[in-house]
């Protein structure tokens, strides 16, 4: 059997939200997507979009469930919670502490925040190394500063867990490795009504609407979702299709 791989360039639990995203674009503009290509985007067009959603949508709420969330306990979410208040704390500490071994620049909590920010889990856990090691190598120095026994196991069990949930690959989490082969394919077909979309709208608006432009383009749209981190925004309005 051929071995089906991934098409997507984002995380596997980034393809259904970025979806929901371009849908808003692909709804508002429909009578001008219908105008350009009539025979793909009838007045079924969303509906089979839809549906590809939902069959990903499915798959986040069972084999992708680890890599929806950054932590699969209650006290874990709550650490994740904690961490950018943890972090400011920390940044004090470091920036108040003597003797240090790297400079405070250099100890991990700017790259930290930014992960956290993002909800790119990867990079966080990376970032969380370095911050352990830098605690460990100057565990007097920050002590003194207030840095406490229990502040950096908070630290380390977030760390550990985002370790056992994500690969060494900055792009890919560990869910990715175990989608089955059906998996893989639903979320493919997904992939493909949304680079057919990208293209078009880029056709369509390439030199008459800058703004919308932007909306298909698919560098642009994966930041904002990033950025935004929309937790199933509800559907915009279809607009109708002309007859």
């Amino acid at each position: 059997m051929k071995t089906v791989h991934p098409e997507y360039k984002c995380h596997s639990d980034e393809v259904a939200p970025l979806a929901r995203l371009l849908r808003v674009s692909a709804a508002r503009d429909l009578a001008d997507l219908h105008d350009l290509l009539p025979d793909d985007y009838d007045q079924r067009y969303l509906t089979r979009y839809d549906a590809a959603v939902a069959a990903a949508e499915a798959l986040v709420a069972s084999s992708v469930q680890q890599a929806q969330g950054m932590v699969v306990t209650r006290h874990l979410q709550e650490l994740y919670a904690q961490l950018p208040a943890q972090l400011d704390r920390l940044a004090a500490r470091v920036r108040r502490a003597e003797g240090l071994t790297v400079p405070a620049d250099r100890f991990g909590v700017a790259p930290a925040r930014v992960a956290r920010n993002n909800n790119e889990k990867v990079p966080l856990a990376a970032a969380l190394k370095t911050i352990l090691q830098n605690l460990e190598a100057n565990g007097p120095a920050l002590a003194k500063k207030g840095q406490k026994p229990a502040d950096t196991a908070q630290l380390q069990e977030l760390y550990d867990d985002l370790v056992a949930t994500t690969t060494d690959h900055g792009a890919h989490t560990s869910t990715q490795r175990s989608l089955t082969q059906d998996n893989i394919a639903v979320l493919n077909t997904l992939n493909g009504f949304m680079q057919a979309l990208f293209a078009d709208g880029k056709d369509l608006y390439r030199t008459s609407n800058k703004a919308k432009l932007a909306d298909y383009t698919y560098r642009q749209l994966l930041k904002r979702l990033r950025r935004e981190q929309p937790a199933g925004a509800p559907a915009a309005k279809d607009n109708p299709v002309p007859a």
